[in-house]
């Protein structure tokens, strides 16, 4: 019999439905999967070591673009590649969106991800320690990350974000930045540089599946521009923040290196 792998987060995203939990139990039970349940704690990061001595042909996460991240760096770092399938609860859900994955109706989720095989993804190792799926942001990404609160959210989903962006971005100042590109110096003074390997814009032409990541600079008046790599290099004079999904962290370098296929979605 087939066995699953849950890792439910209990407190993501700005609504909750109290039947998921039992939606899932039931509809993995008709699938004929047995399943393991491990549900998150409010610590910095997951211990998921109990998890290594088991075997899984399905990991279902269940949970926002930070959960999905949390389990994705372990799956990586521990050579997983075990099909993960994402039932989306957050306030966001870009990489669900991204990849076309239901993030209205979970049940539809849940059994498309038991019945469609997994399909390779790009991943994005950060510093030889951070591993992201999505994007990673210097300037003033990293910013709206940080001052948009867990509480906000919670409450009001994606619009907390666009909140905290009409308090903040005019007050943000561009700044200098050197960036190496697969051996190609650039300098720019920017208001924002973002690094993707997947969007859900389908107009950028980002595939997540190509093994090249995505860099955009946006200069204080505003010019976008972009460029394609393996390996970036983002620095800095003073330590400033970045994000890695959302997560924030704090550097005067942010290394970025692509892991083609590192990962195995079902979408």
């Amino acid at each position: 019999m087939p066995h699953a792998l849950v890792i439910y987060n209990p407190v993501s995203g700005s609504k909750k439905w109290k039947d998921v939990p039992l939606m899932i139990r039931h509809t993995l039970k008709k699938h004929n999967f047995e399943h393991t349940w491990f549900e998150t704690q409010p610590v910095k990061r997951q211990d998921f070591s109990i998890l290594k001595s088991k075997k899984f042909d399905r990991i279902i996460v269940v949970g926002g673009d930070g959960t999905v991240a949390e389990v994705a760096s372990w799956m990586v770092q521990s050579k997983c590649k075990t099909p993960l399938v994402i039932l989306a609860q957050g306030s966001a859900n870009v990489l669900a969106h991204s990849l076309g994955i239901p993030f209205l109706n979970l049940k539809k989720a849940l059994e498309e991800g038991l019945t469609q095989p997994g399909k390779p993804l790009d991943a994005m190792l950060v510093n030889r320690k951070h591993v992201a799926l999505i994007a990673v942001g210097r300037g003033y990404d990293a910013l709206l990350m940080k001052k948009t609160l867990r509480a906000d959210k919670r409450k009001w989903g994606a619009l907390a974000y666009l909140w905290s962006f009409l308090k903040t971005f005019l007050f943000y100042r561009s700044q200098p930045y050197k960036i190496t590109i697969d051996g190609e110096r650039i300098y720019t003074v920017s208001k924002q540089i973002l690094v993707l390997n997947i969007t859900p814009a389908p107009e950028a032409f980002i595939s997540g599946k190509d093994g090249l990541l995505n860099i955009f600079t946006a200069s204080r008046f505003h010019r976008v521009k972009m460029w394609k790599g393996k390996r970036i290099s983002i620095k800095t004079k003073k330590e400033l923040t970045f994000d890695c999904d959302g997560e924030v962290f704090k550097s005067k370098t942010v290394n970025i290196e692509v892991l083609p296929s590192a990962i195995s979605v079902v979408h």
